[in-house]
């Protein structure tokens, strides 16, 4: 009577070893699976250095939307700020708008663009006009109106636009608007002339502040010597190259060249090629 006993016993062993090994298979196949979901949904982090060519992603993307009236493409975005580039059309024109919130500096990287302002002057409304090439800066603050036009008809116009707070868009007006007589009077900055004044000076590094972006963002003329990036993670320091040559040191060396738009995050030194000084825009978005 016994042996029919042992023979089940012995067979529900069997059967409890086999469930727990299918127990532990599954256990293991569902933490695979949860893992390789989780790498897959993870934002992978910024490299500590990152390095754009403007002038050239402009091109590609002209050539890409021949037809297009607007282009847009982003190369930095955080809760302080954004810089994107906004391509026109040929012919196109942005119309008169303003920011509630948003300072706004933009350098021209192709093409030649029009650009009317309007902002609050004693009583009224005060106006100017001008036509910038590459390189140039133009800065409008909450409320100071600003329209750009690109004339040309056989050429696409690229634009850099340095926005802080991020962008938020664009609310159109009227020339008589009176929101606008809450802008400040806007700002404009040459490189090439400064670069000039730099090369006569004999000086090894000048840095002036501009007023725009919550003073957030410099000009700077390297000529000798380095000029030190304190770029971190949780404080990037972003710089646009307009004129020179030189090359740029964080752990490895690499070239500087007009057009480029580095994202740093972390230290950085700056060194300009003997007779070639450098011309560059230094942004702080978390200073």
């Amino acid at each position: 009577m016994n042996a029919p006993v042992s023979v089940d016993l012995a067979s529900l062993r069997r059967r409890l070893w086999l469930y727990r090994a299918l127990s532990l298979f599954l256990t293991v196949f569902v933490l695979c699976v949860l893992l390789a979901l989780r790498s897959a949904m993870a934002v992978p982090e910024d490299p500590d250095v990152e390095v754009f060519d403007v002038p050239a992603r402009f091109e590609a993307l002209a050539r890409k939307n021949p037809d297009a009236a607007d282009v847009s493409e982003t190369y930095f975005y955080a809760e302080g700020a954004t810089v994107h580039m906004h391509v026109m059309g040929r012919g196109q024109t942005c119309p008169l708008h303003i920011h509630r919130k948003t300072h706004e500096a933009t350098i021209i990287v192709a093409g030649q663009a029009e650009v009317q302002q309007v902002w609050g002057q004693e009583e009224g409304l005060a106006e100017r006009r001008g036509t910038h090439g590459p390189g140039a800066l133009i800065a409008s603050g909450p409320f100071t109106g600003h329209a750009w036009f690109n004339r040309a008809t056989d050429r696409m116009l690229g634009n850099l636009v340095f926005a802080s707070p991020r962008f938020d868009g664009n609310l159109y007006v009227e020339v008589d608007d009176a929101r606008m007589r809450e802008g400040a009077a806007p700002f404009v900055y040459a490189p090439l002339p400064a670069l000039d004044v730099f090369r006569a000076s004999g000086e090894a590094v000048h840095e002036v502040p501009l007023p725009v972006l919550s003073d957030r963002m410099t000009a700077v003329q390297l000529g000798e010597g380095d000029y030190v990036v304190e770029g971190t993670r949780a404080a990037p320091v972003l710089v646009y190259v307009t004129h020179g040559e030189g090359g740029l040191s964080a752990a490895e060396e690499r070239p500087m060249t007009p057009g480029q738009l580095w994202v740093l995050r972390r230290k950085a030194t700056v060194r300009a090629r003997q007779g070639h000084p450098l011309s560059f825009y230094v942004f702080r978005p978390g200073a």
